[in-house]
């Protein structure tokens, strides 16, 4: 039974509504009290079609493979903990772990170690692992307790230790914990270290304890999105330690390297307006401190400048790169006047520069100073090796400006495309002719040129996409786990058919979908479907064209795959759910009742779920006449409003942004 309009030739199998309307309170009961109930009969879906029969086959080396190492924490005991404390002592005060400097997941050593010993230049550095950082619930019950002593002898008689080396492993660990509340834990240890000094001067606070606090807010900022709060806070402890030293109070205070490399990343991390600027200010401070010779505790470092350019490089406009660049080189001449190794740039600096660029898509710069790089490498200056991270951002920087050509059958069309999978097949021959193995690709280098060929508008773009993913399951059957194919990889490839001008595009994203239920079903759970996956499927539904039956199978893959995100199968529907459900009504329905049916019982499911956030109300204008527009949401169409204007229990679960949206998943 189908149900359609004469005038249209457009048939819509009934079914589909009718399912829509189970278990919901119809929002017009009058809209939907003639509709009689036939049994909703299974939806088959079609077996997946062949893959692309063309594949590029490559001679693959052998897998390596590394034993993973776990600790069993339990086992642990406090005094085996801070036996592992005094081995480090040795070398430094708990040196921290390696840390992201904000491009890529690269690593950097911390500075914050033993009196300022071993200046840091942005290798990495070994270290004993502080297990307090992988045990939450252990470092809060220590810190409670410490917290909760009147004096060291207190501390003593519950295990601890009482002396600073206790209280610095534990503001360590709160800098390292990525807990919410870790700035204002290490604020409490640091308060009670200055009230427990009165009566015991061995733990009055030093320029380590106060340098350990800086550097757990300055992270505490950048997991946590904090606000100009937290680097006031910030300023104000640099400032007591000033004084402290100034005034004679507390000699030990007097600020280093490292504290002023930690205000540096406070102030860089805080993505507070002009932060980027303030970073920089400081950044010279030890420039000049250290050229001028009046204080040879404070020397500019590699990892402070590499702060300030990811600042810059975060705002992602033409003007803060060239900024970003200009720090860079800085940073040379710095280095080539004075021969200070600590300021020596060194890859992660130019990774910085690079995605600096990046960011505001300028292929040029990108390239130049990628060439640059080259060039000092194989020159002879090891320390500035392009890695894996160097050519991935590379190709970041060609999706910036895929899809600019407006013939997608010129040559423009495929440019961007060609460019990333030219830098992919550099990062092969050079991983496997030996020459850098350290530019291995990964699965993000496949994803990222895989995204390339999806953002172009060239005619083929969706199918080179899937013959990426094609190659990336041969390597990974081949023993290659680095480069198997994860959930972005199949969610790249099904947004590719999804813009794409192909016939049967719809079916082809659902033959992802399916596979992907058939690997995760088969014990691959890294490729469990979510929402951002079947929303995409509802996506490459939203913008099917063709004939009626095509525009009709696009309508039935749509609805279940809504069906099954209701029921859990790949989450729950959030606000791009219901939007993209919305848009592919108003694209593969004509004008009639039965949509603004299906639309009313929609939007209904919508404000059940607390999900009508701005895409909904985007998309409602879109399609919805002003009459109806105001019976739905209760506001003139042409009024300004958004979801806030709206009762809080319509939107009390939208997750507005694309990368919090990643992060609840």
């Amino acid at each position: 039974m189908i149900l359609g309009t004469a005038s249209s030739g457009f048939l819509l199998p009934v079914l589909l509504v009718l399912s829509i309307a189970q278990e919901v309170t119809p929002f017009s009961q009058t809209a939907t009290r003639h509709l009689e109930w036939i049994p909703l009969q299974s939806l088959v879906l079609r077996q997946s079609s062949h893959r692309a029969a063309t594949r590029r086959r490559l001679v693959l080396p052998a897998a390596r493979q590394e034993k993973p190492q776990t600790i069993r924490w339990a086992t642990l005991q406090y005094n085996d903990i801070t036996s592992m404390m005094d081995e480090d002592d040795q070398e430094g005060d708990h040196m921290m772990p390696t840390d992201s400097n904000g491009v890529d997941g690269q690593a950097a050593a911390s500075p914050f170690n033993d009196h300022g010993r071993h200046q840091w230049n942005g290798r990495k550095k070994p270290r004993n692992r502080n297990p307090a950082m992988q045990d939450p619930a252990f470092l809060r019950k220590r810190s409670d307790q410490i917290l909760a002593a009147q004096d060291t002898g207190a501390m003593s008689s519950r295990g601890m230790k009482a002396d600073r080396k206790t209280i610095h492993f534990l503001l360590d660990a709160w800098a390292f914990s990525g807990e919410v509340d870790a700035a204002e834990q290490a604020m409490a240890l640091l308060n009670k270290m200055e009230e427990l000094s009165a009566v015991d001067v061995s733990i009055l606070p030093d320029v380590r304890s106060y340098t350990k606090v800086i550097n757990a807010i300055s992270r505490s900022a950048a997991a946590n999105s904090a606000s100009a709060h937290s680097v006031d806070l910030a300023d104000q402890i640099f400032d007591k330690m000033n004084y402290l030293h100034q005034s004679g109070i507390n000699p030990t205070a007097k600020p280093n390297t490292f504290t002023y490399t930690a205000m540096v990343e406070a102030h860089a991390n805080s993505g507070v307006p002009g932060s980027a600027r303030h970073a920089e200010q400081i950044c010279e401070v030890m420039v000049q401190k250290f050229l001028d010779g009046n204080d040879p505790d404070v020397r500019p470092t590699a990892r402070a400048f590499n702060a300030v350019i990811n600042a810059y490089a975060r705002i992602g406009e033409y003007e803060a790169a060239q900024q970003a660049e200009d720090l860079f080189l800085r940073m040379e001449s710095v280095y080539t006047s004075t021969g200070l190794e600590e300021v020596k740039p060194n890859t992660y600096n130019y990774n910085s520069v690079i995605s600096a660029w990046a960011n505001c898509g300028d292929e040029r710069a990108v390239e130049e100073v990628l060439a640059r790089m080259e060039a000092a490498y194989y020159g002879g200056d090891v320390e500035v090796k392009p890695t894996t991270v160097t050519y991935n951002t590379v190709i970041d920087c060609y999706s910036k400006n895929a899809g600019e050509a407006e013939d997608p059958f010129s040559p423009a069309a495929d440019e961007a495309g060609e460019k990333a999978e030219g830098v992919l097949h550099r990062m092969e021959q050079l991983y496997n002719s030996g020459e850098n193995v350290d530019a291995k690709p990964n699965v993000r280098s496949y994803n990222s040129v895989i995204n390339v060929w999806a953002k172009s508008r060239s005619d083929h773009g969706a199918k080179r996409a899937e013959e990426i993913l094609d190659l990336m399951e041969q390597m990974a059957a081949a023993g290659d786990a680095s480069v198997r194919p994860d959930v972005h990889s199949f969610s790249t490839v099904i947004n590719a058919w999804a813009r794409s001008q192909k016939e049967n595009k719809a079916e082809r994203a659902l033959n992802l979908l399916k596979e992907m239920d058939r690997l995760c079903t088969d014990g691959d759970e890294r490729l469990r479907p979510n929402v951002v996956v079947a929303n995409a499927v509802m996506n490459a539904c939203a913008f099917t064209s063709g004939d009626v039956p095509e525009r009709n199978r696009a309508m039935e893959i749509a609805h279940k795959v809504f069906k099954a995100m209701e029921s859990g199968a790949y989450g729950h529907p959030d606000q791009i759910t219901y939007g993209t459900f919305l848009k592919v009504c108003a694209n593969q329905m004509p004008e009639c009742s039965t949509r603004e049916q299906i639309e009313g019982m929609i939007f209904q499911k919508c404000v059940s779920a607390g999900q009508v956030g701005n895409l909904v109300l985007q998309q409602l204008r879109a399609t919805c006449s002003p009459d109806k527009y105001l019976h739905m949401v209760g506001k003139d169409i042409y009024e300004d409003h958004g979801m806030q204007d709206l009762p809080n229990e319509w939107w009390c679960n939208v997750v507005e942004g694309k990368w919090r949206r990643r992060r609840n998943l």
